[in-house]
């Protein structure tokens, strides 16, 4: 078939056309063959099944989104019940800072209407060059801030604010709701480790997918993994991995303790991570695993040399927490 009859081909597909009528237009061409075109045309997402329409405010207000989630599913009626999920949802985001601050916003420009944002810091003038605040927002609770950002973008938006440090009791003293569909940590002190192992263990516990929000690794930027509980690898798997692989390359190196030691940061760094996250972020939510970027991996970016490097970092059957404590799921 030359190219332009291929064209001609593809437009008779416009969402309106039957198959049964597209083989009547193409009587040279046998139907068997046709509908195993338009299958393999399908599976691989250059066609969608057109089996309910779009509602004019979908359109309206989530046509590129909508594009976007039609590369993830093969019914338009997946693509209605994505949105739908979406706008559904309740998404915890711990730390609202260089990357929880822009994760924040991006979800809601996605159509997430419900969120619980912790953070018991108020925006400092050191914040303004990498997180999403400006100079007339110094002074102000950073949770207060961002709900009404929040709400300039989706004014119905519903959000609860928890200004209490993430500590090993900050779940339970804070009654934390064990029907969030997500938590994205992006808390750092007293270090991402810390935060990681406790928002980790809960979420464990009540089968919650959560994401490692990402940030800093020396001058890196670090792309935080994606867990969804004993299907991905865990937070344990992680921290067992890299323990091992530190273990090798920091062999003989002695740690040089500085004081109020603090890394490099630039925005564009934080919004990498942050744009990563929240795809993610977004396909878990719609239940699109499958095409996840960041399990069973550690990605870090250099800036540099504008490369990603990721290491393989598979589930681990003696694993502890994700091996051994299934009976913990819901």
């Amino acid at each position: 078939m030359k190219p332009d009859g291929v064209i001609d081909f593809l437009r008779n597909f416009n969402g309106k056309n039957s198959l049964d009528y597209i083989c009547q237009l193409l009587p040279k061409t046998p139907p068997d063959q046709i509908e195993k075109i338009a299958l393999f045309l399908r599976d691989n997402f250059v066609l969608i099944e057109h089996d309910l329409d779009y509602t004019t405010e979908y359109i309206s207000y989530y046509y590129r989104l909508l594009n976007l989630l039609e590369d993830f599913f093969h019914r338009t009626s997946d693509v209605i019940g994505a949105l739908e999920k979406i706008s559904k949802s309740q998404v915890a985001i711990i730390g609202l800072g260089a990357v929880g601050s822009h994760i924040s916003l991006y979800l809601a420009r996605a159509g997430v209407k419900k969120f619980i944002l912790v953070d018991p810091d108020k925006v400092d003038v050191s914040n303004i060059h990498r997180q999403a605040y400006s100079e007339s927002n110094i002074g102000e609770l950073k949770t207060t801030c961002l709900e009404r950002k929040i709400k300039e973008i989706s004014p119905h938006a519903i959000i609860k604010k928890i200004e209490y440090p993430l500590n090993k009791d900050f779940f339970l003293s804070q009654e934390f709701p064990t029907d969030v569909d997500l938590i994205i940590n992006c808390a750092d002190e007293p270090s991402v480790d810390y935060t990681s192992s406790i928002v980790s263990e809960y979420a464990m516990s009540h089968t919650i997918p959560h994401i490692v929000g990402g940030g800093y690794n020396l001058h890196l930027t670090l792309i935080g993994q994606t867990i969804i509980p004993y299907e991905t690898a865990c937070y344990k798997c992680f921290d067992s991995k890299l323990t091992e692989i530190n273990a090798i390359e920091f062999l003989g190196i002695r740690r040089l303790d500085r004081e109020n030691r603090k890394l490099g940061s630039f925005s564009p760094l934080s919004g990498i991570a942050a744009s990563l996250a929240s795809l993610d972020a977004i396909k878990v939510i719609v239940g699109a695993n499958n095409f996840l970027l960041q399990t069973n991996k550690r990605i870090e970016f250099n800036s540099k040399t504008k490369t990603f490097n990721a290491i393989d970092v598979p589930r681990n059957p003696a694993c502890p927490w994700c091996a051994t404590n299934r009976h913990l799921k819901k």
